[in-house]
């Protein structure tokens, strides 16, 4: 289960990536991704991370959230007292949203700032879905009793 988000959270963020690779290497693939992830982020090029001379296929926050959520979900095994820390009230995870909202509301903020609060905000919800896909599958029942005519 955690394994499956973890692999298309890992394609994911490859996506992203992917994006300017194949801009680079003039694939069409590239415009297709771009349009992918259009409707969630607004693209800037200027609030965006580069490599090479095109930008990624999200902004600095938005590659913050997937990478965030990413990572929390690999960290999870590594980071137990943390896991259970926020589990034993979820509401903590507002006090790891507020940097994010701070850094948007900010008429000045930097890249690394976009991206590291996102980074942070993104992690802890990680745990918290993590956590939800974890009860929903111990409630489905195992072996459903054959149907009777």
């Amino acid at each position: 289960m955690t394994a499956g988000l973890v692999v298309l959270c890992c394609l994911t963020v490859g996506m992203v990536v992917a994006a300017p690779l194949l801009a680079a290497s003039g694939g069409r693939a590239a415009a297709l991704l771009y349009e992918f992830f259009a409707p969630v982020c607004h693209q800037i090029a200027e609030r965006s991370f580069h490599l090479g001379e095109h930008p990624l296929a999200v902004c600095h926050r938005c590659f913050g959230f997937y990478a965030g959520f990413t990572l929390g979900l690999i960290g999870l095994p590594l980071l137990r007292p943390a896991r259970d820390w926020l589990l034993d009230r979820p509401r903590r995870i507002l006090f790891l949203l507020a940097p994010t909202a701070v850094d948007w509301l900010l008429p000045f903020n930097t890249p690394m700032s976009r991206f590291g609060t996102a980074v942070l905000a993104a992690a802890p919800i990680a745990v918290l879905v993590w956590a939800a896909v974890g009860q929903i599958f111990q409630q489905m029942p195992r072996n459903l009793p054959p149907e009777n005519p």
